[in-house]
């Protein structure tokens, strides 16, 4: 434990690490704004579809109730938790499925895409408890690295953009989006301000200058994906 001074932007870190771990236990859309039509807004009623049309296959047969049952929870509470449950349930039908030899390539490919975004998801919890921990086990007290303050801005950026995509890109669906979407937004910017925040005197130059090149990378990243996508359309 260092005996450093107390860090303000330690603190202000760990508690946008607790906020961005938490997000991952709230709704994605209010239910009560927007009815259990939002929920569908993820495809709920056609991975109903896809897990039910799994029934002729006898080793999928005891893998149906379950996968029906998580569908079942995250329509009813449309968090990443749930939404990753439901995740691992239909990958692992797809996976049973695949096994038998006699599944299209695009069933392989499907589930190789779920294990995927399963990963992704658990990364906000992950990320939010070891940014919210961290600094716990120096009492808040010393300067963060080079590497950490980089760290830290990085994994902000990374939530506060996926906060703000359909925030910004959907303007008329806000009232229907859940606390989760807010506290990814707001975890993710206390993460990125007390990453720029965090500097000293010895390191600032070097730290800023890092984080001007991840955000460049962020913005233009961000901008040559719409235009490859408005290209496509």
């Amino acid at each position: 434990m260092t005996d450093g001074p107390l860090s303000l932007t330690k603190v202000i870190a760990s508690i946008g690490g607790a906020v961005l771990a938490a997000s991952f236990f709230l709704p994605l859309v209010d239910l009560h704004a927007g009815g259990p039509a939002t929920a569908d807004a993820f495809g709920v009623e056609s991975m109903r579809r896809h897990i039910e049309g799994s029934r002729e296959l006898d080793s999928v047969k005891p893998l149906i109730a379950p996968a029906l049952q998580q569908l079942d929870m995250f329509a009813a509470g449309p968090s990443l938790r749930n939404l990753s449950r439901l995740v691992g349930s239909t990958k692992e039908i797809l996976d049973t499925v695949a096994a038998t030899g006699m599944a299209p390539a695009e069933v392989t490919m499907a589930s190789t895409a779920l294990g995927a975004t399963r990963l992704a998801l658990w990364l906000v919890p992950l990320v939010g408890a070891f940014q919210a921990v961290l600094p716990l086990l120096t009492r808040f007290r010393g300067y963060a690295g080079f590497f950490g303050l980089v760290a830290r801005f990085s994994f902000g950026l990374l939530f506060l953009t996926l906060a703000l995509v359909p925030l910004l890109g959907a303007p008329e669906a806000r009232p229907f989006f859940g606390s989760a979407v807010y506290a990814a937004l707001i975890g993710g910017g206390l993460m990125m301000a007390a990453g720029v925040a965090g500097v000293t005197r010895g390191n600032a130059v070097l730290v800023l200058a890092a984080q001007a090149g991840i955000l460049a990378a962020m913005v233009f990243g961000l901008r040559a994906l719409v235009e490859a996508g408005q290209r496509a359309l």
